[in-house]
């Protein structure tokens, strides 16, 4: 099915992708020289922080360029469904909540490097925002629904 609406998703679903792509080079090249430099914006690694430090550091790493990777897998699988003329493909939802646990926790850590690993006083201090549980819950929110859209598309698809 090569319409006019499957090429534009095809140039979506590419430019996204070498986004996604870029930014977990950027993540991966950010967090080498955050653990192999010395000085200024690189790990002060504490003895009674360590294991903290760790959790932060690798699920930052993990969860953040997991996020990017289910985003373009997300993508690729539903340019392909809509290809096969399925426009709500069912593995999908699972997608979207392991992208929005991925943005949580990933951006959790994040947002606590600069005060857990980066920090050089005594204490370190652990950050909650709001913004990050909001946008968790609107994903969580667009996953209910496109898993909504599933079972709808599915009995559409059964009455026909």
């Amino acid at each position: 099915m090569k319409t006019k609406s499957y090429k534009r998703m095809m140039g979506v679903t590419i430019f996204a992708s070498l986004l996604c792509a870029a930014s977990i080079v950027w993540i991966i090249t950010q967090s080498y020289f955050i653990s192999t430099q010395s000085g200024e914006g690189c790990i002060n690694w504490h003895e009674d922080l360590y294991p903290v430090q760790m959790v932060i550091f690798i699920g930052r790493l993990l969860f953040k360029t997991s996020f990017y990777a289910l985003i373009m897998i997300f993508l690729a699988k539903q340019l392909k469904a809509i290809k096969n003329g399925v426009l709500f493909p069912s593995v999908n939802t699972r997608i979207m909540y392991g992208i929005a646990a991925c943005y949580f926790i990933g951006e959790s850590c994040s947002e606590n490097l600069s005060t857990s690993l980066l920090f050089d006083g005594n204490t370190g201090s652990f950050i909650i925002n709001s913004d990050t549980w909001l946008y968790t819950a609107v994903l969580v929110v667009f996953a209910i629904i496109y898993n909504i859209a599933v079972k709808v598309s599915e009995e559409n698809n059964l009455t026909i």
